[in-house]
């Protein structure tokens, strides 16, 4: 049933291929339409129409091309490309075209970053490499060179190397004093510096009261307890230098992660030094805070709140308010001074502790107002809302993020891909039309030159791929780099995120694991390769056999 639907539907094909053929082919396609039902059996007729079906669209083809060749006769059999050197050459031509319509691309800023975003994962994975940042590494060097100040602070505080950011943030500071804020940003990063303690007294002393400071030594004192894997005391009541850097922390007037002045030094050195590189210039959302402030400071408003309902119990209220007040005012200014979401939601859910605490107090105090007044407050600070709140800042949504990641990660493989065949087919058309070329070479011509066409048009659509789904995002860095707009950044932050996950899985791979992945995708890629050419070569054996048939005029 399969074989005779199959023979049925080449058939058609073979009709709509005579439509559409020009008028001095159309007695060639009809003598092959009546040919058809002289071939015995349902593959090789199957196999007899898609051939004819395929010489006619070529002819067609031929004829839209150069349509001064309407008058020549048909040359018969599949070897149209090897026999019609016009036509060929119009293939080639179109090809051509849709290479430089690939190349044109690299014109537009947009497609060139996209380029780099996609392609890096692979190269990174295929040659082994580690996730060292070497571009950010190479501008290290650049700003060394030019003793410039902003520009050593620039990638101090984006390199991942805690030992280098280091070095890179006091060199800035030994240049410019005024970049001393360098220091809180990269602590914030890398908490286990030593140079942390060293720091921070040079920091209160320049930017007093910030509660930034103490949030950073209570994140010394817990990683001090992992280090000595001392988890009974870790960030813990019992520890008494934790619960004083706590204390501090709540009861500063202000807070500042200097995240606005890390927004101002990109402004200024991204043009400079034309780093347009949003992998390493973006800041993740999760570096603003130190790693344990909102695990921290929500166990330390616990112990306050339950401070204030022992207080409350023993009849003080106006102690237990003002314990229940300490933990909303630090909420507050985590939430109203912070710049990312991070910040948000650590301060909102801080606020709806503490408000709900006040809403019970008031009410046991007779003021059915402000206990209204905190039950607002209370709802609109709750975890659910937090989280409502934060789904709303999306732009494109998470889902979406993945999806176009993965298209641009396909996109870019496909280029390579592409490229490849098309540097491959070439090499076998210059062998080929050499004086003296073997007959493997002229063989080879006619194959080379579809695959150097469907690469053509494979490199164009992977090409206009990639810029179109880059050109929202490019689009979004240019307004966090040039105008400070970091809005949508959320969205930017996550597709990148996306893009880097073939490297994470790559970088967990022990050595012997990586050398089985890739050794079978290849393995699986050559014999998916030698399949499709052993079809392709079986089916013009069986085509050329028919046409040399006594049947074939």
């Amino acid at each position: 049933m399969l074989v005779t639907h199959l023979r049925r539907l080449a058939t058609v094909l073979l009709e709509s291929a005579i439509r559409i053929a020009p008028a001095d082919t159309r007695d060639w396609g009809r003598a092959m339409r009546g040919e058809l039902n002289h071939v015995e059996g349902h593959w090789a007729a199957t196999a007899w129409a898609l051939g004819g079906a395929s010489v006619l669209a070529k002819r067609a083809l031929a004829a839209l091309l150069i349509p001064s060749r309407h008058g020549q006769g048909l040359p018969p059999g599949p070897g149209l490309f090897a026999k019609d050197v016009s036509v060929r050459n119009a293939v080639l031509i179109t090809g051509g075209g849709c290479i430089l319509g690939a190349l044109l691309f690299f014109a537009a800023p947009p497609f060139r970053q996209a380029l780099r975003v996609a392609i890096s994962p692979w190269t990174r994975a295929f040659l082994n490499a580690s996730d060292d940042q070497p571009r950010l590494v190479a501008l290290a060097r650049r700003a060394e060179q030019r003793r410039d100040a902003e520009g050593l602070a620039f990638c101090a505080v984006r390199l991942r190397n805690a030992g280098a950011g280091a070095r890179l943030a006091q060199e800035a500071v030994g240049l410019d004093p005024n970049l001393l804020w360098v220091y809180a940003v990269v602590a914030v990063r890398h908490p286990g510096l030593r140079e942390i303690s060293e720091w921070i007294p040079l920091l209160e002393r320049w930017d007093p009261q910030n509660a930034l400071f103490p949030l950073i030594t209570a994140e010394s004192v817990d990683i001090s307890h992992v280090d000595r894997e001392d988890f009974n005391t870790q960030g813990g009541e019992k520890d008494p230098e934790w619960r004083s850097a706590m204390t501090a922390a709540f009861q500063s007037p202000k807070f500042d992660d200097y995240l606005d002045r890390v927004e101002e030094l990109d402004r200024s050195v991204v043009p400079r030094y034309g780093f347009y590189d949003p992998e390493d210039v973006l800041f993740e959302e999760e570096d603003s805070l130190p790693t344990y402030t909102a695990s921290g400071s929500r166990q330390f408003a616990s112990s306050l709140i339950q401070s204030g309902e022992d207080l409350e119990a023993k009849g003080d209220r106006k102690g237990a308010r003002d314990k229940y007040w300490a933990v909303a005012h630090f909420g507050q200014m985590i939430d109203s001074q912070g710049h990312t979401s991070v910040e948000h939601g650590a301060g909102t859910s801080l606020q709806a502790m503490a408000y709900k605490r006040l809403q019970a107090l008031s009410r046991k105090e007779g003021s059915p107002s402000e206990a209204a007044l905190f039950s607002y407050l209370t709802a609109k600070f709750d975890e659910p809302s937090q989280a409502r709140g934060q789904l709303g800042g999306w732009i494109f949504g998470w889902d979406i993020c993945k999806r176009n990641a993965s298209v641009l990660l396909v996109a870019g493989l496909m280029m390579l891909i592409f490229s490849g065949l098309l540097v491959v087919t070439a090499s076998i058309l210059i062998a080929g039309s050499r004086r003296g070329a073997g007959p493997a070479a002229q063989t080879a011509k006619p194959a080379a030159t579809l695959v150097a066409m469907i690469s053509a048009v494979g490199l164009l659509l992977s090409s206009s791929a990639l810029y179109l789904t880059y050109r929202p995002y490019w689009y979004i860095f240019q307004g966090a780099i040039l105008n400070g707009d970091r809005t949508q950044a959320r969205d930017l932050r996550a597709f990148l995120n996306s893009t880097q996950m073939l490297l994470r899985f790559h970088l967990v791979l022990s050595p012997d694991e990586q050398f089985r992945f890739w050794g079978g995708l290849t393995s699986l890629g050559i014999i998916g390769l030698i399949l499709i050419l052993l079809r392709h070569f079986r089916s013009r054996a069986r085509t050329n056999g028919l046409q040399h048939s006594s049947r074939v005029p």
